[in-house]
């Protein structure tokens, strides 16, 4: 048996798929959760005010040395691909005055420009809990020509310290590629320049070390480190090459104040060799100088208790050149040959693919101690608890060179998520991206929860003063699940290993909202399916007792004049509206601004007296065609209440604040729904008219 589908079978089909899909719609605007508060920036937790921007020439008033000391221990990390970060702890004794209030701790305007990241914490008691004592710290800065300062206070209320009393201090501080770049004999060389101390403003410091540590099989030029002490500042030097660690000990300074030029003081150079000769690509370890310009990442809960993970990004090689002829014995060692991704402890990877296909990566160690060909390259990594992914670019990058790769992956939905005691609520605790220690000029997260999830709010741990992540909510429809899925989207830029600090997104995930909403599912779909057998079963019903079915009579010209005319009247009003608001947000001058109302205004009355001759011949066929029309109208009349209710809502608010910001917003929402909910509905019954002109 044969069966045919007519093309008056299609249309209705497609016509009752659009009805259906249009109630999920309204039904899923329905759920979402009105105390939702929702902020479209997220800023770190330790706020900088913003920079004076002062710019002195000539400094010669600053305040005389105070009656302090300082001792210092600076640990400064060269570390793989082209980061520089320092670890410091200051331990800062009031000695005899009574008005400190604040410290002021400086850099160098050598790297500042490359500065990623810097965090201040304070505490008067041990060590321990340094990094929860007073995490949250507000601070002032200041650029000069030569420095950076900034004014950081003691205590979270900003009073004075005792007399004899002690405050310990830790700061971190990171930089991106804050490197020359140099050859030598076939080599990488990478010049670090930077102060041996802390600056901290009119106190001398009575003790202080400073270690620099390499990376993997770096080397330390150790002829090439200089030092230029003077300043009434003493030293000892102390070298190891072999464990990679060059260090000065006993440094004692006069104290510092921002009139001194950096000939003054203690200049550090250092020189590092950071090609290494091993092939051995499970050791890649020296320091490669790479970033990745865009980076976009996607989490998808599965509520089958898997979180799934797609990462994509475009990486730029900042290294060396391609080498010369006669250098190209050495392409190993000048190149880029590989990285490494790190994901947590339990990650499968799926997939990876580049832009012309699948990665086939090329070795791995198995059971038997021996490299075999052809699998994906997981294994531990140098981070406790943490697997490192080899990726291979098929050709070596140099200097310019891009790179695009995407990594699919799975991780167990109890690592991530938490759910609170006793509720319905849940928190999905990840990082914005893999732990990374190269920077992303572009960053862009979406979290995607499941479906029948109402979010609730987001946090965003992280103490980084520099960076923000911007922050939209949208609801997407997936027609292959029949429903729709809430997206956060984030994004930020100049991104670094010091940002990718926990992201907690809370949300209720009731097992009654995910019931109801396939239960909708189920039901849209049945009737749907009921819907077009009944239409079929009553035709053919009709034929058999009829013998024959008269065809009915459809205006077809003036249908379609109608509809073009109307959909032309819409389009134009939506024109003329974004107009406005370009005029009064200033995007667009006044003066044409106002002429292209003009035209498009002259241009509407002309269509509305065309669509009004369309509009009477159609309604001479009275029955359907006058009530499609009358629909139409009725509609309209009630988008413009609507339109005009919602901005009386507005103004009242900013006027007149006669109720709360969550009942404003609740009532905003409602109003828009109902916008959305009338343009849907004057669509509908022109879809409805076309489809009669294409049986």
């Amino acid at each position: 048996m044969q069966m045919t589908i007519s093309k008056r079978s299609l249309i209705t089909l497609s016509f009752l798929l659009i009805m259906c899909v249009s109630s999920l719609t309204a039904f899923s605007i329905g759920m979402t959760n009105p105390e939702t508060n929702f902020s479209d920036t997220i800023q770190a937790n330790s706020v900088a005010y913003p920079a004076s921007d002062l710019i002195l020439s000539d400094v010669t008033n600053y305040v005389a040395e105070l009656n302090a000391t300082v001792k210092s221990n600076r640990t400064i990390f060269l570390e793989t691909y082209g980061v520089a970060s320092f670890n410091e702890t200051i331990v800062f004794h009031n000695v005899g005055e009574d008005s400190i209030k604040y410290f002021n701790y400086t850099l160098p305007n050598i790297n500042t420009e490359k500065l990623t990241f810097i965090a201040f914490y304070i505490t008067n008691e041990s060590w321990a809990n340094i990094y929860t004592a007073n995490a949250s710290r507000s601070y002032a800065f200041s650029r000069y020509v030569n420095y950076t300062t900034y004014r950081v206070p003691f205590t979270p209320t900003g009073a004075n310290i005792e007399i004899d009393s002690t405050y310990n201090i830790r700061v971190l501080v990171e930089f991106a590629q804050p490197y020359e770049v140099s050859f030598e004999e076939h080599e990488q060389l990478l010049h670090y320049q930077e102060y041996l101390t802390p600056l901290i403003d009119n106190v001398p410091i009575i003790n202080g070390t400073t270690l620099v540590r390499k990376q993997g099989g770096d080397r330390f030029e150790d002829t090439r480190y200089e030092i230029t002490p003077t300043n009434e500042t003493t030293v000892t030097v102390y070298l190891d090459a072999a464990s990679g660690t060059l260090k000065w000990t006993n440094i004692t300074r006069a104290s510092f104040n921002i009139s001194q030029s950096y000939e003054d003081d203690f200049l550090m150079n250092v020189y590092l060799s950071s090609v290494s000769n091993t092939q051995d690509v499970t050791r890649l370890a020296n320091t490669m100088l790479f970033k990745a310009t865009e980076a976009y990442r996607k989490i998808e809960i599965d509520p089958y208790g898997l979180v799934r993970i797609t990462e994509k990004q475009t990486i730029e090689f900042l290294g060396p050149e391609f080498p010369a002829e006669d250098e190209l014995d050495t392409i190993n060692m000048f190149a880029l040959n590989a990285l490494v991704i790190v994901f947590p402890q339990n990650v499968t990877v799926l997939n990876i693919f580049d832009e012309v296909g699948g990665l086939n990566l090329k070795y791995m160690m198995n059971e038997q101690q021996m490299w075999e060909r052809g699998t994906y390259n997981l294994r531990e990594s140098t981070f406790p608890g943490h697997q490192g992914l080899i990726i291979f670019p098929r050709t070596p990058l140099y200097k310019g060179d891009i790179m695009c790769f995407t990594i699919e992956y799975k991780l167990p939905l109890e690592d991530v998520l938490f759910k609170e005691q006793g509720t319905i609520n849940y928190d999905l605790k990840i990082s914005p991206y893999s732990i990374i220690n190269w920077t992303i000029d572009d960053l862009t997260l979406d979290i995607v929860l499941p479906k029948g999830a109402v979010y609730r709010y987001h946090t965003y741990n992280n103490p980084d003063p520099y960076q923000q992540l911007h922050v939209s909510y949208e609801k997407k429809f997936y027609f292959g699940t029949l429903g729709f899925k809430r997206i956060l989207n984030f994004k930020a830029t100049a991104f670094s290993g010091n940002d990718n600090t926990p992201l907690i997104i809370n949300f209720n995930y009731s097992r009654m909202n995910v019931w109801i909403t396939y239960l909708i599912q189920i039901l849209a779909v049945g009737a749907l399916i009921a819907v077009y057998l009944g239409f079929r079963w009553t035709r053919k019903f009709t034929r058999e007792v009829s013998g024959e079915v008269d065809k009915e009579f459809i205006p077809i010209d003036e249908i379609r004049e109608f509809v073009k005319q109307y959909e032309e009247k819409l389009g134009l009003q939506d024109r003329i509206r974004e107009t406005r608001a370009k005029i009064a947000a200033k995007k667009l001058k006044t003066r044409e601004g106002k002429e292209l109302r003009f035209t498009l205004e002259k241009r509407l009355r002309k269509i509305e007296e065309l669509l009004k001759t369309a509009k009477v011949k159609l309604v001479e066929y009275r029955g359907r065609y006058k009530e499609a029309v009358q629909k139409v109208e009725i509609n309209e009349r009630k988008l413009y209440e609507e339109r005009r209710n919602l901005i009386i809502l507005q103004k009242e608010y900013r006027t007149k604040k006669t109720m709360t910001k969550e009942s404003y917003i609740q009532l905003v929402r409602e109003r828009q729904q109902t916008i959305e909910k009338l343009k849907n509905d004057i669509d509908g019954e022109l879809v409805s008219l076309r489809l009669l002109t294409e049986s």
